[in-house]
């Protein structure tokens, strides 16, 4: 039996002529299409340059180019019609262009000569985006970087004082505390000498957070250079400090080795010595500390880093603390510290494009993860 043609209801499209798919593509583009005579005068129009300049066909049709752009830019016209009449292409370049109501904006745009099928020059036809977008962002980025670099000065300059002018009275209270007690220490009361005890602690505990907010600022501002590292190197090598130190203590490190990452290895040492540290204080007090140092993948963008103690841990409604300066779960008297540390910890993290947070509970340890961008 002979089968028709046609579906049921409907006929089957005949395919579009060239000219006809070329006028569509034409008039579907986001960008000014335009076409124009050897002499510069507009012959085409497409619905993206009437919404870009707000002439109708009609109204610009006909008319000369030069009626595009500022009246300082007519030479700019002048020279892109000679290099077109001499047969050259003016690749995309940025300018500036003028719109019916008169505002000037940033284009972008390229121009190629027209030829017929006797590769004669019958004219030109110019492709013209508006960067108004791109240019008031990078206007807004130039904006934050100046913001930025103030900032830093400021940082710098608070660094100075810090760094000068705090630690000289910090210095004089903690000798003159000193030479307090080795003078008249016998001629003090216990509690005269409770009290001058004291001062030279918080002296130095004082001296410990200027110390440890130097480091921060350091570490907010320093350059990044990224190199392939082994992670579990480092932790191993770390390990080995921290066991070198206080060789009484037995704790049981289980280290994943390679745990290969691209990242500045000055900062992301500083990553490491923290969390290594944090785990060896708060696992102090037990007989059979754990502290382990792993990877997973994360996705297709990078990898997963941790490092998990069987310590003291911390109740987990009040982990968004953990990361921010001076906010400790855990009193001074019970595990020393300023609170600085996981503050550095997250900046680093966060400068290298990659995110930190963590899992505890009161009682049964913690694990602190950090993620790392791939190349």
């Amino acid at each position: 039996m002979e089968q028709s043609s046609r579906v049921a209801g409907s006929a089957v499209r005949e395919p579009m002529d060239a000219a006809d798919l070329l006028a569509a593509i034409v008039n579907s583009s986001d960008d000014a299409i335009i076409g124009k005579t050897i002499d510069g005068v507009i012959s085409t129009w497409n619905p993206a340059a009437e919404r870009m300049y707000g002439y109708t066909p009609e109204e610009i049709i006909g008319q000369p180019v030069t009626v595009l752009c500022p009246p300082d830019r007519v030479a700019e016209i002048q020279e892109i019609l000679r290099k077109i009449g001499n047969g050259e292409h003016v690749p995309y370049h940025e300018t500036v262009r003028q719109r019916k109501d008169g505002t000037v904006f940033p284009v972008s745009v390229a121009i190629s000569p027209v030829h017929d099928d006797r590769h004669s020059l019958i004219g030109a036809s110019s492709i013209a985006r508006d960067i108004s977008e791109r240019y008031r962002l990078q206007a807004e980025l130039r904006l934050r970087t100046d913001d930025l670099e103030i900032a830093y000065r400021d940082l710098e300059t608070f660094s100075y004082s810090v760094s000068h002018d705090l630690r000289a009275p910090l210095r004089a209270m903690e000798a003159l505390s000193s030479a307090l007690l080795d003078d008249c220490g016998d001629s003090l009361s216990d509690v005269a000498v409770g009290y001058t005890k004291r001062i030279q602690a918080a002296s130095e505990r004082m001296t410990q957070l200027i110390d440890d907010l130097l480091n921060l600022a350091r570490v907010s501002r320093a350059q990044i250079h990224l190199q392939e590292l082994d992670l579990g190197a480092e932790v191993a090598d770390i390990a080995a400090e921290l066991q070198h130190q206080a060789p009484g203590r037995h704790v049981r490190f289980t280290i994943q080795q390679p745990a290969r990452a691209t990242a500045d290895p000055t900062l992301i040492r500083t990553v490491l010595q923290n969390l290594l540290d944090n785990a060896w204080k708060y696992t102090s007090g037990r007989d059979d500390a754990a502290i382990e140092f792993g990877m997973t993948p994360e996705g297709t963008s990078g990898s997963c880093f941790y490092v998990r103690d069987n310590g003291a841990g911390f109740d987990a409604a009040y982990a968004g603390k953990l990361f921010k300066p001076f906010e400790r779960l855990h009193s001074a008297a019970e595990f020393p510290g300023t609170g600085v540390g996981l503050a550095s910890v997250r900046q680093i993290v966060e400068r290298h494009g990659g995110r930190t947070w963590a899992d505890g509970a009161s009682g049964a340890g913690a694990t602190f993860y950090f993620t790392l961008p791939g190349k």
